[in-house]
């Protein structure tokens, strides 16, 4: 996904140990960037989640929000 009109919606599985890298139901895992370590450890699995591409010249190209509460982070896909 590299258009920011595109938008993908998955199912949260997991937020790993780590607070740092959340598991979708398609199996890809995405890393959020330090400061929203606080933001998803609050996150539950089953949540929705809605990922789009915000920023091509970012580290954290995309743009990944919970729509159960409404909060998004920026994130980067790492497997």
């Amino acid at each position: 996904m590299t258009n920011s009109d595109q938008v993908e919606e998955h199912m949260l599985i997991e937020v790993k140990d780590d607070f740092q890298t959340l598991e979708l139901d398609d199996g890809s895992q995405w890393s959020v960037t330090p400061e929203a370590m606080p933001t998803i450890c609050t996150w539950i699995p089953t949540a929705n989640i809605r990922i789009r591409f915000v920023d091509p010249t970012s580290l954290w190209p995309y743009e990944v929000l919970n729509t159960e509460d409404d909060v998004s982070v920026r994130a980067r896909r790492v497997g």
